[in-house]
């Protein structure tokens, strides 16, 4: 139950981001980048404020990962900016796509970094989604912008992250990992101060809905993995694009382009293959630490007896 209950906050996750997501590209329309990175933030923090004080983990005592917290806020900053610039030039459901090979490139580090052992099956797995991402761009057939740089960038930007929250997820308080977020925001916005100008009373309700939505996401993805395993929650990001296609010919007028939805189909499924064999060899893991901890069992129980044979 908990793990069903972990991916459907998940599920209302995802559907929470591409609806700020959505709200960022409709004021992308009116005000710069960082000036809308500033307004966001500065809603959510009121929302993280009270949370922190509601936990009282005020403390710097309450911190356990400074640098990595550090990191992540960083992570955040660029990522926002870069993810910002790309929804303000590309379709929703392109940047989704591109940025869905984040497992990929976190796969390559793990085996590079860290030194988890890649077979050939993954390989060939990881090969097949960079291969889908080549299709969704098209180099030499359509002309890369900007915003497709900025949408690469965030690939490398959500490997670093899923990193981290490997390290320090389940160790932080979720008030200061969203914290940690926010600042980093903020401090990526600080150009939006000489650039920026007081927003229409019309939008103020789309920023002040974007930054609750956004906040609300924050927190939901972290209960959600809390009470799932990592393997059931990041498959759940792929909803978006279910979201964003409908959203994105209805309110952008950005039609779904044949290649862009093939090459999504060949990187969610060669990440989905990479996620299940992951689970599998936890699965074995498990079951090898169960069969060494049974054997013990009776060892540890017939030197006890032995022990009263002798006493």
């Amino acid at each position: 139950m908990p793990r069903l209950t972990g991916v459907l906050f998940a599920i209302a996750a995802n559907g929470l981001f591409a609806t700020s997501d959505t709200l960022v590209k409709l004021l992308s329309l009116r005000y710069p980048i960082f000036q809308i990175i500033a307004m966001q933030a500065g809603v959510a923090c009121i929302v993280v404020g009270i949370v922190i004080w509601r936990d009282k983990a005020y403390r710097l005592s309450a911190i356990r990962n400074p640098k990595m917290l550090i990191g992540r806020g960083f992570l955040a900053g660029v990522g926002t900016v870069s993810g910002f610039y790309a929804f303000s030039l590309l379709p929703l459901a392109d940047v989704y796509a591109i940025t869905f090979g984040s497992p990929l490139v976190v796969t390559v580090a793990a085996a590079w970094l860290l030194g988890e052992r890649t077979g050939l099956a993954r390989w060939i797995a990881i090969l097949v989604g960079f291969s889908g991402i080549l299709v969704m761009v098209q180099p030499g057939y359509a002309a890369l912008s900007l915003g497709h740089l900025a949408a690469f960038l965030n690939i490398f930007v959500g490997a670093g992250v899923i990193l981290i929250m490997r390290t320090i997820g389940s160790q932080e308080n979720r008030a200061i990992m969203v914290a940690a977020v926010m600042v980093g925001q903020l401090t990526a916005s600080l150009p939006g101060v000489l650039m920026s100008h007081a927003p229409a009373w019309s939008d103020v309700g789309l920023v002040t809905m974007s930054g609750f939505v956004m906040v609300s996401a924050q927190f939901l993805l972290l209960e959600a993995l809390r009470r799932a395993p990592a393997s059931s929650v990041a498959p759940m990001q792929y909803t978006k694009l279910v979201w964003a296609i409908p959203v994105g010919l209805l309110v952008f007028g950005d039609e779904p382009k044949l290649h862009v939805l093939a090459g999504a189909l060949l990187v969610i499924g060669s990440v989905l293959y990479l996620l299940a064999y992951q689970r599998r060899a936890d699965s074995r893991l498990d079951s090898l630490s169960k069969v060494k901890s049974d054997r013990s069992a009776p060892s540890a129980q017939s030197q006890c007896l032995e022990g009263k044979k002798l006493g």
